[in-house]
């Protein structure tokens, strides 16, 4: 379909538009065989990635979501039926500014009336575990948002899984070396543990959408999980050796060793301790066994496609890890 103007369609506005999990959302409702009004928030309505959405009738809406802006948000927020609000904490690292800002798009949110509000959450590990990692703040700040939500607003909280596209950053995945193979040097890489990995760009706005689509999520709210494929780290490494047609070596580390590599990077200690905490995933499982839910095995048979799985996002990205 085409977005449409009509103002007896709903208004969708969309938190960071221009990223990867925002820019999937509108895509999947621009796709979306309803009809939606849209709009995009930014921080640059001029930039090509901007531009592109406009074009593909989009409203594109510059705002700054900080504390202090706060008017500038609701009025960005004016009209919305439904809202979708995500942080980026990776940005800058700073787990009680993500707090701040979480809220302040929930609070936006409920002062201009939505009836659903979809935030991009993470599963709170400190209390999942037991208080046994306490360290990895980008999900907990993003599990503080979640609870605050829900007590203001009907919310569903659409968890991204694994980005396929993180085995390039933070150290996570595979190196290339001088003779052209790969070593994978983590501490996960010979866990059995079954990894969420999802393409976010192309698939993350499939659940989203059907989120939003299903009422259910207005009066109730909700979680859903979201995974184009669940393998192992080591599985991972075995697909990428064949389809790129290189030798992937795999080596793990112990999480001590990996502490102090990330140490010699220089990185800043609550950084190195969240990173290190991804332990958890050896000792509860990824998703916590929530991936065997039926409820969510019900909604994953209910997205208007099928999510690309890790060999199907390495075929559609060719220079992504290419051989040498």
């Amino acid at each position: 379909m085409t977005v449409t103007t009509d103002s007896s369609a709903p208004l969708v506005v969309v938190v960071g538009a221009t990223g990867l999990q925002g820019g999937s959302v509108i895509r999947h409702l621009i796709e979306s065989d309803k009809a939606y009004r849209l709009r995009g928030l930014t921080r640059d309505a001029a930039k090509p990635v901007s531009l592109k959405l406009k074009e593909d009738g989009v409203e594109v809406v510059s705002v700054n979501i900080v504390v202090g802006n706060e008017a500038a948000v609701r009025a960005a927020f004016a009209g919305a039926e439904v809202v979708f609000g995500v942080t980026n904490f990776w940005e800058h690292f700073d787990m009680a500014r993500e707090v701040v800002d979480g809220k302040l798009i929930v609070d936006a949110a409920k002062a201009v009336g939505v009836k659903l509000f979809v935030w991009s959450g993470l599963a709170d590990i400190s209390k999942k575990t037991g208080g046994k990692y306490t360290h990895l703040i980008h999900a907990d700040g993003k599990a503080a948002v979640t609870a605050y939500a829900r007590s203001q607003l009907p919310t569903a909280d659409v968890q991204a899984g694994f980005y396929m596209t993180n085995l390039a950053n933070l150290g996570l995945g595979p190196r290339k070396i001088d003779d052209g193979s790969y070593v994978w040097d983590h501490p996960t890489v010979a866990s059995p543990t079954l990894v969420p990995y999802i393409d976010t760009a192309h698939d993350y706005g499939l659940f989203v959408r059907y989120a939003i689509e299903n009422l259910a999520f207005r009066t109730g709210g909700g979680t859903i999980y979201t995974w184009g494929e669940l393998i192992s780290h080591a599985q991972a490494a075995e697909i990428l050796a064949r389809v790129r047609g290189v030798q992937v070596k795999l080596q793990p580390l112990s999480w001590e060793q990996y502490v102090e590599g990330a140490k010699a990077q220089g990185l800043p200690q609550h950084l190195i301790d969240d990173l290190h905490d991804f332990k958890f995933t050896e000792d509860f499982g990824y998703l916590f066994g929530n991936e065997e839910d039926p409820e969510q095995l019900k909604i994953r048979e209910r997205l208007a496609r099928r999510p690309r799985t890790f060999e199907e996002f390495l075929r559609a990205h060719p220079d992504f890890f290419a051989a040498p």
